[in-house]
């Protein structure tokens, strides 16, 4: 069967067009291969300076008024996304030998580079109010005392003030399920960038160790991790 006219010269058209280019690729094939190699290597260069982002995405429009609700509440309150917390349950939390491995815990988090702070029971603090003047004072409930001087006797006492202050009830201890929270607090620089990992393993590596050493389970939360 005869094919079509129009089908004829549009083949036709195709092939002298076809038939250009090929002329023009060969006729300028050096400049071209140049130009080729050339943004190659441009575009092989700036992948050397694409950066991963470590911002978390929004889910949710910005124009959302549960966003705007969050951001109200953010301006006001702050926020706590660089917070890394952890939990432990232990009825035997204030015996010396629990308590004195937890606190080292504690205090080897709280010496990782890009940790800028943590709350946790052995810094608690009791206000006060001066004898000599109109101010308070913020003692710590648990002094930085030496391993070997901590006593029996004085750890009772500082665990009966703690659980006599009701601010810290339902915050870092709960009495009815034995469990304490602990919060470190990771500089935001740290979690947008790649260092982030390193920051939280070196975290979960001291709770390991304190885990191993007591025999109690770590439990950790926050958006760090």
């Amino acid at each position: 069967m005869p094919s079509h006219p129009a089908m004829v010269g549009a083949f036709k058209k195709r092939s002298i067009m076809w038939h250009h280019l090929a002329v023009f690729i060969l006729r300028y094939k050096i400049p071209l291969l140049v130009l080729l190699l050339a943004s190659t290597a441009y575009m092989g260069y700036q992948t050397t300076k694409l950066e991963l982002s470590y911002e978390f995405s929004k889910a949710i429009p910005t124009d959302n008024p549960r966003y705007q609700e969050y951001l109200g509440f953010k301006n006001q309150f702050g926020e706590d996304g660089n917070v890394l917390v952890m939990g432990v349950q232990d009825p035997d939390f204030f015996t010396k030998n629990h308590f004195l491995a937890y606190r080292k815990m504690v205090n080897d988090i709280r010496k990782i580079k890009g940790v800028e702070g943590m709350l946790s029971v052995p810094d608690a603090i009791e206000l006060k109010r001066s004898d000599t003047s109109e101010t308070l004072l913020a003692p710590p409930i648990f002094p930085k005392t030496e391993d070997d001087n901590l006593t029996d006797s004085a750890l009772a006492s500082q665990e009966a003030t703690f659980r006599n202050l009701p601010f810290y009830r339902g915050l870092l201890f709960n009495p009815d399920a034995d469990a304490y929270l602990s919060g470190a607090t990771i500089n935001k620089g740290v979690l947008a960038s790649a260092d982030r990992t390193r920051v939280v393993n070196e975290i979960v590596a001291v709770t390991d160790t304190f885990s191993q050493k007591t025999g109690i389970e770590v439990h950790l939360s926050g958006l760090p991790l």
